[in-house]
């Protein structure tokens, strides 16, 4: 307690240092602590299910067609389910959309079928009521629901009395039956639950469109289960030829949730911060040596009155450590201002989690952090002050030894800090680079004055096969009436948007570079007439869509360029068929090549194949309003349009083209911003550092430059020896952080688009910036030292 008081006085003593090391370890805590609570979240925390280390999302595969991880089909999941050994039981999730009316005005919801033991495998309970029964699979089974902990919080004000209800689902009804907890919601992202109902001949082996999760017995490890699965596809597929080429691939639940390419972004964030934290910790040892000589006195007198050296190294590292304390606090409730803002401020879906908490996992860890810093940077000044040679001191005979050890020591820490600043800069410029390229891509489309939402009619009215394809048409009439539109159009998935855009394996009928029988995984989407011109997507051969192209028409396709290329090469791909590997029987003419389009990722075009809405339409489908001015400013007149059309239609996802292109970049632009925040503050400290080094080394040497100058050296001269002392330092931390750069670039090789990890123009602006800075700060204290007036040094001496 003794030292703790002469510690806080200490540091009334000396405002102007102590808010200054204060404010360098808050900031440090600060974005640790703010890192940490992410990664926290995402990579440490235990998924919030029972046993969630025996749960794995079991995932088809398709080695000759390069599909690792693939949704599964209701057929194959069944017979899963009758032959796997190793499991204790499986669970599906098909994922759906709702239109949720009768009770208020109409919402559309997300939602999805899951078979009965969904609940059961993922060790979860209703928040109230009850989940469903094994029974409710079956088809003839009566209608129930589920809904989600958030829908019935926000919409149904968690009354308790709705279970038992009748609520209205695309215009059925179904009694609700129970709340499903929000850790549910976190894996299958729906705010409504119904069975998943299974009726075989209904189903096609090749139709993947559920989510298959399996929970492992005990004391049965992945790789005996994946054994077991491989033996279970080759089963079913001796069974079955048609999926003889499709296997069996079983992935960890965390690894279903979190992507390798997030993994590697949090990781080097948090490399990142861990650097800044080694730079403010090596400013502030150099501030603590700084004042340590100051102190030498002070020191020898204790340990001449008795103290031993123990007890003078317990004083300097508790004033350190109350040091960080104070700051570390402060940096504690600046990361939880900061959490809040992430949480507010991230786009959805940027996370695969719903919030970042500060739990207590966090805030051990900002103490442990605080009380580390605190000794790390006080260790080295405290073990130098408490190894003075008192007589030496005491008689100010070995000042000049003290104070050159020192200063090699300063040395060393400042050329730390420009090395680990350089290593991060270099980080910052090459996500930066990354990001400014991912911004001038060329989209293939044209997402400025686009309006787009999505419409998911009940199916029980809007038969897929025919009566939703004549409704979309006569609300697409309907909304190019509208002033200010100019065009109008569905998909069933716009680029970088939520709606259905996935994969299916085709095949060519005829001549073309494709091996015969091969098939070639393609995405597609079904998009209306009028749609590739309404998203400015050039037709460079053939035609577009007409409402001609309709299920009792000839089966007509629109291939992109690079799928023309893919099968055709430089053969005119116009007349020519594919067949879907799901049923040969039906061939699609190509009658259109349109220009290739970046549609799930800003870094890759994927080759595309488009159908005709006419053909069949999608449940959940995108619409598309071309505006000649400010989308937004439409949109009333759009809802309205469509409430004309159908009163229990509700609109969702209502946002611009543009907003989803933006939101596409968004982890990206996140990292880099970051990591671009944390490379300024380790630049700016580090520049602090090397100022800092050469002021106290003009400060101890007055005398020795006051000498040459009496001698005749002239203020260029002695600029010359300070500055030069100082770039040496700075010239070794550069070349040293440049070695970590390449290191660090070769990590950050999977986040980066267009750029090369070891760029030269990167590296050399980096050099370049970093020297000139470093020569600002090198000469001001120079600057100084030449002004030196060299006979009232001498007389001071």
């Amino acid at each position: 307690m003794q030292d703790i008081r002469y510690a806080l006085r200490m540091m009334r003593r000396s405002p102007l240092f102590s808010a200054a090391v204060i404010v360098t370890i808050a900031l440090a805590i600060a974005a640790n602590t703010t890192i940490f609570s992410v990664v926290n979240a995402v990579l440490l925390r235990p998924l919030p299910f029972a046993d969630a280390d025996r749960l794995v999302q079991v995932a088809e595969k398709n080695d000759r067609l390069n599909l690792p991880t693939f949704s599964a089909s209701v057929p194959n999941f069944v017979s899963w389910r009758e032959q796997a050994r190793s499991f204790e039981e499986f669970a599906a999730i098909g994922f759906n959309n709702y239109t949720l009316t009768g009770s208020g005005e109409p919402e559309q919801l997300s939602g999805n079928r899951i078979s009965p033991a969904v609940m059961r495998v993922l060790g979860l309970a209703p928040v109230i009521g009850r989940a469903f029964a094994d029974d409710e699979e079956k088809p003839a089974a009566a209608p129930v629901a589920m809904i989600g902990e958030g829908l019935w919080r926000r919409r149904f004000g968690a009354d308790r009395a709705v279970v038992g209800q009748t609520i209205i689902l695309n215009d059925v009804p179904a009694t609700v039956v129970g709340v499903a907890p929000a850790a549910l919601n976190l894996l299958s992202g729906g705010d409504v639950y119904t069975p998943l109902t299974i009726n075989l001949a209904n189903e096609l082996r090749l139709n993947h469109l559920i989510l298959v999760v399996g929970r492992v017995k005990r004391g049965v490890s992945l790789g005996q289960a994946q054994a077991d699965m491989d033996g279970v596809a080759r089963r079913v597929g001796a069974q079955f030829p048609e999926v003889r080429d499709w296997g069996i691939h079983l992935v960890s639940l965390f690894d279903t949730f979190v992507s390798a390419q997030l993994k590697t972004e949090l990781l080097v964030l948090w490399f990142a911060v861990g650097l800044v934290l080694l730079i403010a910790c090596a400013n502030v040892a150099n501030l603590l040596l700084a004042r340590a000589v100051a102190r030498s006195s002070e020191m020898a007198v204790r340990a001449a009155m008795g103290a031993q050296r123990t007890r003078l190294l317990r004083q300097l590292l508790v004033e350190s450590v109350m040091l960080s304390a104070v700051g570390g606090t402060i940096g504690l409730m600046g990361a939880v201002a900061a959490v809040g803002i992430l949480n507010h401020a991230l786009p959805q879906n940027t996370l695969p989690v719903p919030t970042v908490p500060v739990d207590p996992t966090v805030l051990w860890f900002a103490a442990g952090l605080t009380i580390f810093t605190g000794l790390a940077f006080g260790l080295a000044p405290a073990w130098r002050v408490s190894r003075l040679d008192i007589n030496d001191v005491l008689k100010q005979a070995g000042r000049g030894a003290s104070a050159a050890a020192g200063g090699r020591l300063r040395k060393v820490l400042a050329a730390g800090e420009l090395a680990l600043a350089t290593v991060l800069l270099i980080g910052a410029a090459l996500l930066l680079q990354s990001v400014a390229n991912l911004e001038r891509v060329h989209l293939g489309f044209e997402p400025r004055g686009l309006l787009t939402f999505q419409l998911s009619p009940p199916t029980a009215r809007y038969p897929l096969n025919g009566g939703a394809s004549a409704m979309y048409r006569d609300l697409l009439d309907s909304l190019r009436s509208i002033p200010g539109v100019t065009g109008a159009a569905v998909s069933s998935g716009i680029p970088f948007g939520v709606g259905s855009y996935t994969t299916h394996p085709m095949l060519t009928t005829g001549q073309s570079v494709v091996p015969h029988d091969t098939l070639v995984p393609i995405d597609w989407r079904i998009v209306s007439p009028g749609y590739f011109g309404a998203m400015n997507i050039p037709l460079l051969s053939g035609r577009d869509f007409t409402d001609a192209d309709n299920a009792n028409a000839l089966p007509v396709v629109v291939v992109s360029q690079a799928t023309a290329k893919k099968f055709w090469g430089d053969l005119d791909p116009l007349g020519r068929t594919l067949t879907r590997s799901g049923d040969r029987r039906v061939a699609f003419t190509v009658v259109g090549v349109v220009g290739d389009v970046r549609s799930t990722a800003l870094s890759q075009e994927s080759p595309a194949l488009y159908y005709p809405v006419g053909w069949r339409t999608w449940p959940l489908m995108d619409v598309i309003v071309k505006t000649s001015g400010a989308p937004q400013a439409l949109l009333p007149a759009v809802r309205q349009k469509v409430r004309e059309r159908d009163a229990n239609f509700a609109l969702a996802n209502v946002r611009t083209l543009e907003q989803w292109v933006s939101a596409s970049a968004s982890q990206p632009r996140l990292s880099s911003a970051l990591l671009g925040l944390f490379a300024f503050f380790a630049l700016l400290t580090a520049t602090l550092g090397i100022y800092g080094v050469l002021a106290y080394s003009v400060s101890q040497r007055v005398r020795e430059i006051g000498l040459r100058m009496a001698l005749g050296a002239t203020p260029g001269t002695v600029i010359r020896l300070i500055a030069g002392e100082g770039m040496r330092v700075a010239l070794t931390g550069v070349v040293a952080g440049i070695g970590g750069g390449l290191a660090l670039g070769r990590w950050l090789s999977s986040l980066v688009y267009g750029v090369t990890i070891d760029d030269p123009s990167i590296f050399a602006g980096v050099s370049i910036s970093l020297s000139l800075i470093a020569v600002v700060a090198c000469v001001v204290p120079a600057r100084r030292a030449s002004r030196v007036d060299p006979m009232l040094a001498l007389r001071t001496e």
